[in-house]
Parts: C-alpha cells; structure tokens; sequence
C-alpha cells in the first residue's frame, strides 16, 4: 500500500481517539440496503440453526419491509459475523474487512441478570436520528415460542429497524397506558385509534371488567388493553407489528396526534410515516422496486487480530500486514502523520480496495482534512495529537484500541489516568477504586520526564507496593506494577515523590473484568455533529452488560486548540441534549469553539456506593402483547414474564473509569455562533382547584447556557392548533416571569377563565423560550390539562364552599321564579287569543 509523506523528526505527546457516533455502514443501492451487519457474541456457544433462524428472519423482515414502504425498500445484502471460536470449514465462511461485532447495526447476546428478551433498539439522538444498534438474545431467535409473546420475527425486525434507522418511536406507553381524549372519553395509548379491542383486569387467565380511578377518570393501574386478533385497521407497525393486518406506518391520515407516547413527545406530533418517507433514505429513491426482495447472506468470521503502526514512509508495511495469511483484509494499520499532502486522495481507491481498516493520528494543527476521510471510508477511529504530556492522551488512546470481537472480559478497562507538572520534593497522590466487576491483569503505570520518581502504591488491605515491585524502563522513563491475580476489590491510594527537578509525572491504571461470566462495567463516549451550525453534543453511556447506569458522575475534559482545557458536566435528565432520562446515556451540548483545529475530549466516571444503580433498559422495544381477543373472549398471553425492579440487584458499590471520548476538527471558516435557547421538554399542567399550575424546567440563553430573556405562553383547546399555529392561539401573559439560569425550576399559576373549562374539558399549552438576540427556542412539549371531577368531590366543594353556595342557590330559585311567571303568561295568552289564530 502506497504511504503519502515521510514523517519528519517529533515528539508524540497526546493522541485522543474518535468514535463516530452511528458506526454502523449500511448503504441503499437500487432500493436495497446493503452490508447490514448482524454479529455473534464471542461467547455464545455454536448452533447451526441460530445461523439458519436469521436467515429466515431476515428473509421475512424483507417481505414485510417492502409491503410497508409501499415496494420501495427491502433488505439487500445480510453479513452475519460468527465467532472465532466456532469451528466451521474454510470454504463456508469469508474473512471480515470492515465488519466487527463493535460496528455491527445488529448483535446477538445474551442478556444479563434478568433482562429478559425484550428486543430493543439503542437510540442516542433525537426524532430522525440513527440508533447505535439492535438487540436480541438467542433466545428471541431460536425460540419459537417467542413468536406468541412478540409475533413474527421478522415484523419485529422492522419495528426495530424504523427506531434504528429512521430514528423513529414507540407508539404505545406502558407508564401511560390509558388517557382521557378530546372527546372526554378513555382511551388506550395507540396509534391509530381505529384498533380494537377490549380494557380489562387479568389474574392468570381470570379477567374481569376494568375499575376506574376516580380521581382521573382513567382505568386502574392493573387494567390493560387486549386487542381484537384480527383488526380492520393495517397500521401501526410502532403500535403492535404483531396482529395479522396490520403492515403500515401511521400516516397523517391514521395518526393519533393527542396519544401521550414518544413518538409524539419526540418527533413534534408527526406520524412515524411523515417522519419516514422524509429521511435521506426516500430522497435517493425514484421508483418503486419490482423484483425479488429476497436478501442474500454472507457467513464472515473473524480471525486473529493483525495490528500495523505506521510511523514512517515505509514500502514494507503490505509486506508486514500480509505476512499471517498474505492478505490485508480485515487487518488494521495505525496511521500516523502530518498530512501535509494534497494528493492523498489519490489513494482513496486503493485504500478502499484492500480491506483494511485505518486508523489515523493527526500531527500537529495542519494536518489536512482528508485525513478524517481516510479513516471514516474504512471505519477506522480518528485520533488527534496535541503537546500536553499531561493529558496522557497517547496511552488513552490506545486503551480505546479495543478489540472489536465483543467479548469484553478480554478488554481492558481504564480506571485512572492524570498527570500534572511537579516541582522537586512535590507529591502527585491520588485513589483509584477497583470495583466488584474487574481485578483481573491489573497494572499501575508511571511515566516522567527526567528523573524516575519515588512511588508507592497501597492496597485496600495496607498492602505497600514501592519502587521494588515496579518493572522499570529507564530509556522509556517508564514503571509499570502489574498485581498478581485477582486485584482486591475496595480504594487503592497512590503516591508519587518527585526527587528531581520540575518535570511532569503521569499516571495510568487498568485491569480487566474478575469474572468472564459478569461483565464489566463499561463506558462509550461519542461526539455528534449536524453540521456546521450546529452545536457538538457529547455522549456518554455507561452500563453493566446491557443495563444503563443510572446516577453516576460524568464528567467530559474538553482540549481545545487554542485554549486552555475546560470540564462540562453531562446529565442523564432528559433536558437538553440529553433526549431520554434515566436511559444510562449521559449527554451535554458543548458551543465553546474557539477557532479552526481540533477538539478532543476525555471522560471521566464515579460512580458511589448508595446512589448508583442499574435498571432495565426501556424504550425502542417492540410491544410485548399481554394477550387478544378472539370471538369476544380474552387470550392471555400465559409466556409473558413480568420483570420489576425489585428483581435486579441493583447496588454497583463505587467504581471510576477514564475513557477517550472521541475528538473533531472544525475548519478555518467555522463562525461564531449564537445559538438560541435550549427546547423545553418537561412542561406539566396541573389542576389546582381553580387555577392551573404549570412548571418547567429553565432553558439556557445559548441552549443549556445561561439563562432566556424572556418566554412566550400559549393555550388552546385544540391541540394541533399549538404545534401548527402557535401564534394564533391564545397568548398568556408572561410580563412577570423573569426567566433563571438553565436548570431552575419554573412554575407559573393561571386562573381557568377559559370558556371550555367544564368537567371533563381539555386545554393544552406550549411556551417558546427567547434570547436577547430574540433568536427562539423550538416549540416546547404539549402539556395537558383534564379538568374532570367526580361528582362525590363535586358535592363536598359545594358543601365546604359556603360562599359560593348561596349565590348558587339564589340564581336557581330565580331561574325558577322566572320560568313560572313565563309558563304562566302563556296559559293565559292561549285563553285569550281566538282559537283560529296559532300562537
């Protein structure tokens, strides 16, 4: 392979690696999508029928994608990656180029604790946006029985796929199952409200009718919906794929706009269809597609992993990458240079052709842009280099040079990495948690600049670790302590004496997972980016197998170009850029550009013993059905588990991790930019005797920055009418509101003089937040205001309201005084008028 241009003579100080938020590569050639990968665990054991259940899932997946999208789309070509621990004969499987476990839009896996088989799709972003990647267990593929509990495979892929694809959602709610529409009547949470079916109180196979709280008018919390088995409606697949006709999206015709489900809350309201047949996907297609839709598949297996660093020009590197199996598919090279060359996509094609995947090191500000290039068309991580030894971005970037097979007790974790400049006889201390999940092949690495510095490690237990116990390299200005089995579980305290003069010293620490039967705990971090007036948004999952990590500290160390470092703290609340609370993605917006070069991020994780936990993993799942109803009669699903919370030991204990997030390059012609205020998401109504109580929380004056100038309140009976003519509804005046700081709680009391505020009336409101420059903030959420009343608590208000009882009173007996006299009047008008004149 052809190298660009010799490397002159540097020091390598920081290198900070990046990780394309959707990795999948998924392309839509003639109407079909292509290289859709779906990947094996490592440690699920060989099944031929495993191989054989996709390929018929995927086969049907494509029938029904087609039927949905009116023949315009359809499933292509399918790669299946399989362990590389399976024995199977050369001439049945191909070797991978780009296509890994960590890159693959579908995996296999088995759950863990009691997660159960719940398909689910991972979604960072917001309406329109990519997933990470789709779930299943082996369970859900192999077990036929599964079919009862979520129907046909194959439609649950495709509900699936919309969430990953098209950046769609759910349209049902199990927390909010039932609600009181705009015609004053309880309903199921669905779309479209042309389902049918019967609500009802389940024990077993026992039902009974559906009670109702009086305090809402809504059915008890026990209460369910069956629908009918076989429906007139055919939509919506985000609803329930699995009943026989139904094979369409909501469109705006079917669309339940006043249904409180994500879809609505994230997508403003639009049907799933609108939101779909408007992606890239459908501007790229011209007619519909009329032949087969029948996939083809490609068995991949991976092989030993083949590593080249590249730091020179050098002829020999195909050569080195060729020497296993005399191929350089699927093997990687580490890329590093200036890229001060022009020409270098002269050798794009080339690249492309050769299978490998590139990952490249940017040295120094110049670097040129078609380096990021070069990277992205392998799928490849971008790195950035900087000069700040402290920063331990070189060793932090290679610790993200996992392995892509998935098997994470391989991997190796990072709990600690700092470093700072130290002046002679100074101390560098600091503790470093080995928690529960890890221990195995634990290391304390020490770096310097000049003199080899006094250290000392302390276990949990007052073990002492000096420099005695350290291999050190002196030409490397390098130590490093490797503690012998499993590392015991508690705070480890470390010391390091500087002797010499000032120099920087550094630290890192990683060990791997003490049991390959439990994960550990694992961190991602993603940079985001629209466009280039668009802010960056910063992503941080953390988790435990597949379950989200709820409570911990994130915080994402931010170097920049021209500036010093700054700290942004990443919240998982559901405000901001953070698109679902406690989903254990953790995301901050970040606008602070300071010029053209580029950003990179580092994260840093704590977790505390009492207040981090984990949970199940909700939303992006297709509905588990709880039963049908078939000639009058309810079905009870009798497989469908029910998993509380309480299940789950959820306690993690303390534990720390330090990941590279990822790094972009902004272009000299990057303006600064003001942004408006942040979209309220979080706006609640509620009743209050006779006042309505509204709160939400404060958006910043620069998205999540600062604080608005002021708002704009508006309410309406209809609510459409808010989303598609806001200003035409009814103002409320916000004069007195001075808006705070983004993050402080709001709350707003108006009196109900609305004219439909009688039992059982709905009223909706939405608010806009505005900076000084009076750039505005999209349209908030739509809250709601029922204003039912049982008539038990109607009479006690007109008992305890005295005051109000009386004039009540009078204006009835009036009413009757006056309806008397009238009735009397017209007895008489008819005595008197002559019998051949009508009244």
């Amino acid at each position: 392979m052809k190298m660009f241009h010799r490397i002159p003579g540097f020091v390598l100080h920081c290198l900070l690696n990046v990780c394309v938020l959707n990795c999948s590569r998924v392309t839509l050639v003639n109407n079909g999508y292509r290289n859709i990968v779906i990947a094996i665990n490592p440690n699920i054991q060989y099944n031929k029928k495993l191989i054989e259940n996709v390929k018929e899932m995927m086969t049907e997946a494509s029938n029904y994608l087609s039927k949905a999208t009116m023949h315009q789309l359809y499933y292509s070509d399918v790669k299946i990656v399989l362990p590389a621990t399976w024995a199977l004969k050369s001439n049945v499987v191909q070797r991978p180029s780009t296509e890994s476990y960590e890159k693959a839009s579908v995996i296999i896996a088995e759950p863990y604790l009691k997660q159960g088989d719940t398909p689910y799709t991972l979604q960072y972003g917001g309406c329109g946006e990519k997933g990470r990647y789709i779930h299943f267990t082996p369970n859900f593929i192999l077990n036929d029985k599964m079919t009862t509990i979520y129907c046909p495979k194959g439609r649950v892929f495709v509900h699936e796929w919309a969430h990953l694809r098209w950046g769609v959602f759910d349209e049902y709610n199990d927390a909010v199952p039932f609600y009181i529409s705009d015609s004053e009547t309880a309903e199921a949470t669905r779309c479209s409200l042309s389902i049918r079916g019967k609500t009802a109180e389940c024990k077993g196979s026992v039902c009974s009718s559906c009670t109702t709280d009086e305090s809402t008018g809504l059915p008890n919390k026990q209460c369910q919906f069956f629908p009918e088995k076989n429906q007139r409606s055919s939509s919506s697949i985000m609803y329930l794929q699995g009943l026989p006709n139904v094979d369409k999206f909501c469109d705006n015709k079917t669309h339940n706009a006043e249904a409180p489900n994500m879809q609505n809350r994230m997508c403003n309201y639009r049907s799933t269809w609108d939101v779909i047949s408007k992606s890239e996907d459908f501007r790229n297609i011209s007619s519909p597609h009329t032949g087969s839709v029948e996939p083809t598949f490609t068995l991949l297996q991976a092989k030993d992993r083949v590593l080249c660093l590249v730091l020179d020009v050098s002829g020999s590197m195909g050569r080195v990458l060729r020497g296993d199996d005399s191929a350089t598919q699927g093997d990687e090279i580490i890329l590093l240079t200036d890229g001060i060359d022009h020409s270098m996509g002269n050798c794009f094609p080339e690249v492309e052709q050769s299978g490998a995947v590139i990952h490249t090191i940017a040295l120094g500000p110049s670097a040129a842009e078609e380096l990021e290039e070069l990277s992205t068309m392998t799928g490849g991580l971008q790195f950035a280099a900087t000069d700040d030894l402290s920063t331990n971005g070189l060793i932090d970037s290679f610790t993200g040079l996992i392995s892509g097979s998935g098997d994470s007790s391989q991997q190796s974790i990072q709990l600690e990495s700092s470093g700072t400049s130290i002046g002679s006889n100074r101390w560098l201390n600091g503790t470093v948690v080995i928690d529960k999940t890890i221990g195995n092949d634990t290391f304390f690495v020490v770096n310097w600049e000049s003199v080899i510095p006094t250290m000392s490690v302390c276990d949990p237990n007052g073990n002492i670790y000096n420099n005695a116990y350290f291999k050190i390299d002196q030409s490397a200005k390098s130590a490093r302590l490797m503690i012998k089995g499993t590392a015991q579980s508690g705070t480890w305290f470390y010391s390091i004496l500087n002797g010499g003069g000032n120099q920087v010293i550094t630290i890192i620490v990683t060990s791997r997972a003490a049991d390959a039967q439990v994960p550990p705990i694992k961190v991602n971090g993603y940079i985001s980016r629209k466009d280039s007036t668009s802010p960056m948004i910063f992503y941080v999952e953390v988790s435990h197998g597949f379950l989200p990590v709820l409570n911990a500290i994130v915080t994402a160390i931010i170097e920049r170009p021209n500036d010093p470092p700054i700290q942004l703290k990443l919240s998982d609340d559901g405000l901001g850029a953070d698109i679902v609370k406690n989903d254990g993605v953790y995301s901050k917006y970040f606008i602070d550009f300071r010029g053209k070069g580029r950003y990179s991020v580092k994260v840093r994780v704590l977790g505390i013993e009492g207040t981090t936990s984990v949970t199940f993993r909700r939303g992006g799942q297709a509905l588990c059905l709880p039963g049908y109803v078939e000639n009058g009669n309810i079905e009870v699903n009798p497989l469908k588990s029910d998993i509380s919370e309480e299940d789950l030991h959820n306690e993690l204990g303390d534990f720390t991790r330090v990941q590279a997030g990822g790094s972009i390059s902004l272009p000299s012609a990057t303006p600064l930019i003001n942004f408006p205020p942040s979209t309220i998401t979080d706006l609640l109504a509620t009743i209050v005797k006779n006042k309505i109580k509204l709160e939400w929380t404060a958006p910043g004056g620069n998205y999540d920055k600062g604080s608005a100038s002021r708002y704009e309140m508006r309410m309406s009976d209809k609510l459409l009418q808010l989303r598609d003519h806001f200003f035409r509804a009814l103002l409320i005046n916000t004069t007195t509101i001075y808006p705070q700081p983004y993050g402080s709680k709001e709350t707003v009391m108006i009196y109900s003089e609305h004219p439909n505020m009688q039992n059982g009336a709905a009223i909706y409101f939405a608010v806009r937040a505005y900076d000084k420059s009076n750039l505005t903030s999209k349209l908030s959420n739509i809250a709601r205001a029922s204003f039912f009343e049982p008539l038990s608590k109607s009479k006690w208000w007109i008992c305890e309201n005295q005051k109000m009882w009386f004039p009540i009173l009078i204006v009835v007996i009036g009413c009757l005084i006056v309806g008397i006299t009238v009735y009397i009047v017209c007895q008489k008008k008819k005595k008197w008028a002559p019998e051949s004149v009508p009244l």
